[in-house]
């Protein structure tokens, strides 16, 4: 038994045989691209993930950086209180204490030797006072001899 085509059969099943090799590169092409686009989707869902959570850390270092300058503020005011009350404190005693005293002995000039021998305060206590209130040369002129 032999089959004989015409040309329009062969046709036919040629456009037929195209037909079909592009419904499978179409089908290829689609499973090709969902998978592409899934694994993007899932990247994308990573991302905004990550995202977020940097987001909620500069959230929290803004929040910080707030509280930061917050506690900062408290702490000058603070310092400026304590400043004031140790002014206070120095104007209502200023001849009480031995550190005063140097202080004012220094002030008005006198030598290492004088502050030691008239407060009582260590050596190097009385060389720093000298050395933060001395008078014009510094507190630095000795005893005559």
């Amino acid at each position: 038994m032999t089959v004989s085509l015409d040309n329009a059969q062969l046709i036919y099943l040629l456009w037929g045989l195209c037909l079909l090799l592009l419904a499978a590169v179409m089908c290829w092409s689609y499973f090709r691209v969902h998978a592409r686009v899934s694994a993007m989707a899932e990247r994308i869902d990573q991302l905004q993930g990550e995202v977020h959570a940097i987001q909620r850390v500069l959230r929290d270092v803004h929040d910080d950086g707030h509280q930061t300058r917050r506690l900062e503020l408290e702490l000058e005011e603070r310092v400026t209180l304590l400043s004031r009350q140790q002014e206070q404190l120095m104007m209502r005693d200023a001849d009480a204490g031995p550190y005063f005293q140097a202080i004012r002995h220094a002030q008005q000039g006198a030598s290492l030797d004088e502050i030691l021998a008239r407060t009582g305060v260590s050596r190097g206590e009385a060389e720093l006072i000298i050395a933060l209130h001395g008078g014009a040369d510094g507190g630095q002129r000795q005893q005559p001899a």
